[in-house]
């Protein structure tokens, strides 16, 4: 019971703290680079770590396998999010990507979970989000201060309350649905409930827009486990990889600021 509420506790602070800083630092930032920020695996990297704790290296794999996949379907969660932006307010555009996102889920359940399989969907999705990505979006003007504190920190924890529920059940799950579960757009979602509150619904789309090819820092992170929780053991394999898709979104981040000073 001890190490459940303590995991609750790491992982609410963990994602609430992604949460904060993005709606803190977006205004300085921009849409590009907290675009970055979001798409770090804060919700899948605490979530595996714990489940690395009590699970084999197998179960961390076969999750991980399942999140890699899953990025293609947040990819189009992202597009259709965007486009949805433009004509609803930020519920029903919230919903109308989690049913993109549920749809894409029950197809790629329809398979048998193979890397192939897996690297088939994420470039489905990348190219899906290619050609449907949404052009002509309005440059957004940020407001003259950053988000309040109090304004943050109850979106931000509201959102790790989530995040750690789903975390701490997913050994329950099994590693087919745990590593689904742990791809869910949870960190994205309650992002965007922050800045569309304080930044407004173009910057918001701005950042979605953006967040898409930065989701190559979440990929990372999912292939980069399944490689190496067989080789290595899960904590060290979840904090390797962590690790990894922290110097992939370094490295990334500063191409987007390399061209975007051009």
């Amino acid at each position: 019971m001890t190490l459940v509420l303590f995991s609750i506790l790491w992982k609410t602070l963990a994602t609430a703290s992604v949460i904060i800083a993005a709606g803190r630092l977006a205004r300085r930032l921009g849409p590009l680079l907290t675009s970055v920020l979001i798409t770090m695996p804060f919700n899948a990297g605490p979530g595996f770590f714990f489940v690395a704790l009590d699970q084999k290296r197998q179960f961390i794999a076969e999750g991980a396998l399942m999140a890699f996949g899953v990025t293609g379907i947040i990819l189009i969660y992202c597009t259709a999010w965007v486009h949805a932006a433009r004509r609803f307010n930020f519920v029903v555009t919230s919903l109308l990507g989690i049913c993109a996102w549920l749809a894409g889920v029950l197809a790629l359940d329809s398979l048998t979970p193979s890397l192939l399989v897996a690297s088939c969907s994420v470039a489905l999705g990348a190219l899906g989000a290619l050609v449907l990505r949404r052009r002509g979006i309005p440059k957004p003007v940020a407001p003259p201060s950053a988000a309040g504190w109090r304004f943050a920190i109850v979106r931000g924890l509201a959102a790790g309350i989530v995040v750690a529920t789903v975390a701490t059940a997913s050994p329950w799950l099994g590693a087919h649905w745990s590593g689904i579960l742990l791809a869910f757009p949870t960190t994205l979602l309650a992002s965007t409930w922050m800045l569309w509150g304080h930044y407004g619904r173009d910057f918001t789309a701005a950042t979605m827009n953006a967040a898409q090819p930065s989701l190559v820092v979440y990929a990372s992170f999912c292939l980069a486990l399944h490689l190496l929780a067989g080789p290595m053991a899960g904590v060290a394999a979840v904090l390797t990889a962590f690790a990894l898709s922290g110097v992939v979104a370094g490295l990334y981040a500063a191409v987007l600021m390399r061209f975007s000073r051009r």
